[in-house]
């Protein structure tokens, strides 16, 4: 199954400032993808030889295309909702109070 792969360096003050999103087939191809950037990357590299990275893998239905709507869509900026989905306040329905008895 594609997956995604997120990946945030902590910084030395213990926020997070940059991502990376590792885009793969597979787990095992995201991680080498992750690998083989740490290895050229002069700053994320030595974060995440040490471990100072937050790593979060998802899987995902199918991956981006490369061009900018298909990417908007797989991080969900372009601002739709998805299909099916409503508010919350949508889903909820009122429901009339009981009249009071005199």
């Amino acid at each position: 199954m594609p997956v995604a792969l997120y990946s945030f360096k902590i910084d030395e003050d213990g926020r997070t400032r940059v991502g990376h999103i590792f885009l793969a087939p597979n787990e095992q191809e995201a991680d080498a993808l992750q690998k083989k950037h740490a290895d050229a990357c002069p700053k994320y590299g030595p974060a995440f030889r040490e471990g100072k990275t937050i790593d979060i893998l998802a899987d995902v239905d199918t991956l981006p295309e490369a061009d900018e709507e298909s990417l908007e869509e797989f991080l969900a900026l372009d601002g739709d909702e998805e299909e099916g989905e409503e508010d919350e306040e949508d889903e909820e329905e009122e429901t009339p109070e009981p009249e009071a008895e005199e």
